[in-house]
C-alpha cells in the first residue's frame, strides 16, 4: 500500500511534469486578447514553439545529467522547485504585459525553465514507482493535449481559447508541492550512481539529444519553406521522414545498451500522434485520456513489448487515413494516443536515469507533420492544404523505419552484450 509520502510525491511529480511539459510543448502568449493577434506575432510564436521546444529538452537532458551522480535527493528538488518558482515569474510577468513585443524571448524563457523542472523533477520522480506513475501521467497528458486540441482557430492567425496554454494555478499547485517535496527530502540519501559506460558517459546523453532536436527541428522548418502543396512535395516529404529515422537512430546508438528503443517509439508515437486532426476542446474527454494513460503505463510496467506499441502506432495512422469517413475518429484516435504514449512510458526500460528523460522529452520536440497543412490541422502556414492522408502516410512511414531501426540496434547490440555495457 501506498503511504501519505508516495501520494505526495506522486502528486507533485504529476503537477510538476504537467507544468514543465506545457512550457516545452505550448506556446507562451499574453493575457491581453489582442496582445497576439497580429501576423506578425503570430509568425514570431509559430518560429519559436519548436524552436523552444528542442532548446527545452537539450536542457532537461544536460540537468538531469548533471545532478544524476547527486547523493543528496533534497537539492535534486530543491533545483526543480527552483525552476518552477522561475516559470511562475515568467507567468506573472507575462500577464502584466499588454505588448507582444518580447513574446518570443518569454516563449524561450518558458521552455528553458520547463526544462530545468523536467530534468531535475525527472530524475527524482524516475526512482521511485508512484512518483515515476504520476510523473509520467503528467506528461503523457500534456502531450495528448498539445497534440490533439488547436492552438489557432485555423492555419492563418487566429490563437484559440486561451486555456491551452499553462495555467498559472497549476504553476502555484506545483511550486507548493515542490517546496512541500524538498523540505521532505532535505535530509534523504540516495545511492551513489554506478558508472555504465566508460568515462565519457555523462556526455552521450547530451550529444544524443542535441543531434536528435537540431536535426528534428531542421528537418521540420526545412519541409516548411518546401512545402507547397504540390503533388512534387512527396519527394521533400521523403527526404524529410528519411532524415527523422537517422537522426533517431543516430541519437538511439549514443545512448548506453538498448536505451534508445525508448527513444525510437517516442519518436514514433509524437509523428503518429500529430497526423490526427485538431478540436477545439477536450472537455470532459480528458477523464478519458487520464483513464487511458493510466492503463497504459500500468500496462507497460508490466509487459514491456516494443513491437506493441509499433503496432498500435501503426494502427493509429490507419485510424488517421479513414478518420473523414469515420464519425467518432477523433475520440477514438484521442483515447489510442493516450494509451499508446502511456503504454510506451511504462514499457520504456533504461539503464540510465537520463535516457528516460529524453525518451519521455522527445514526445514534445517538432514533428515534420507540422509543416504538412491539412485542412483539419490547424498550424498556421503559407502553403495550400492538402489531403488529410497525407501526414497520416507520412506517419506510418516514420513508424515503420522506427520499427526497422529498432531492429538493427537490437542486432547490433545483443542482449548480453547490451546488460553488460
Amino acid at each position: 500500500m501506498p503511504r501519505f509520502g508516495d501520494g505526495l510525491d506522486a502528486v507533485t511529480a504529476f503537477t510538476g511534469a504537467a507544468v514543465a511539459g506545457m512550457s516545452l510543448f505550448l506556446p507562451f502568449t499574453y493575457a491581453a486578447e489582442d496582445a497576439i493577434d497580429s501576423p506578425y506575432q503570430v509568425t514570431s510564436l509559430v518560429n519559436s514553439v519548436p524552436r523552444a521546444a528542442a532548446l527545452g529538452l537539450i536542457v532537461a537532458v544536460v540537468l538531469a545529467v548533471m545532478v544524476r551522480p547527486v547523493r543528496a535527493p533534497g537539492l535534486v528538488w530543491l533545483t526543480a522547485t527552483c525552476g518552477a518558482l522561475a516559470l511562475g515569474i515568467n507567468h506573472v510577468i507575462g500577464n502584466a504585459v499588454t505588448s507582444a513585443n518580447v513574446l518570443t524571448t518569454q516563449n524561450y524563457l518558458d521552455s528553458l525553465f520547463g526544462g530545468v523542472v523536467f530534468g531535475a523533477l525527472g530524475i527524482c520522480a524516475l526512482r521511485r514507482r508512484w512518483s515515476a506513475f504520476g510523473f509520467g501521467l503528467g506528461a503523457v497528458t500534456v502531450f495528448v493535449y498539445g497534440e490533439v486540441v488547436a492552438v489557432f482557430t485555423s492555419n492563418t492567425s487566429s490563437l484559440a481559447d486561451k486555456a491551452v496554454h499553462t495555467p498559472t494555478w497549476l504553476i502555484a499547485v506545483a511550486i507548493v508541492c515542490l517546496i512541500a517535496n524538498t523540505l521532505r527530502h532535505r535530509h534523504g540519501v540516495m545511492l551513489p550512481a554506478v558508472p555504465r559506460l566508460a568515462a565519457d558517459l555523462p556526455i552521450t546523453p547530451i550529444v544524443a539529444t542535441t543531434v536528435l532536436a537540431l536535426s528534428l527541428l531542421l528537418a521540420t522548418e526545412w519541409l516548411a519553406r518546401e512545402f507547397d502543396g504540390r503533388r512534387s512535395n512527396g519527394g521533400q516529404i521523403a527526404i524529410a521522414v528519411a532524415v527523422t529515422i537517422l537522426a533517431a537512430l543516430v541519437a538511439a546508438l549514443l545512448l548506453p545498451g538498448r536505451d534508445g528503443t525508448g527513444l525510437l517509439l517516442a519518436v514514433s508515437v509524437a509523428a503518429t500522434a500529430d497526423s490526427l486532426s485538431d478540436a477545439t476542446n477536450l472537455g470532459w474527454s480528458i477523464l478519458l485520456v487520464f483513464g487511458a494513460a493510466s492503463a497504459g503505463i500500468l500496462t507497460g510496467l508490466r509487459w514491456s513489448k516494443p513491437a506493441a506499441v509499433l503496432l498500435g502506432a501503426a494502427a493509429v495512422c490507419v485510424l488517421a487515413l479513414v478518420a473523414e469517413r469515420l464519425p467518432l475518429a477523433w475520440g477514438l484516435g484521442a483515447v489510442s494516443v493516450s494509451a499508446l504514449a502511456g503504454y510506451t512510458f511504462g514499457a520504456t526500460r533504461v539503464s540510465y536515469l537520463p535516457s528516460a528523460v529524453l525518451a519521455l522529452g522527445a514526445l514534445y520536440l517538432p514533428s515534420i507533420l507540422w509543416s504538412i497543412p491539412t485542412r483539419l490541422r490547424q498550424w498556421p502556414s503559407g502553403a495550400t492544404p492538402v489531403s488529410e492522408d497525407t501526414p497520416a502516410a507520412a506517419a506510418l512511414a516514420i513508424t515503420a523505419g522506427a520499427g526497422a531501426a529498432i531492429a538493427l540496434l537490437y542486432r547490433i547490440r545483443p542482449r548480453a552484450e547490451a546488460a553488460a555495457r
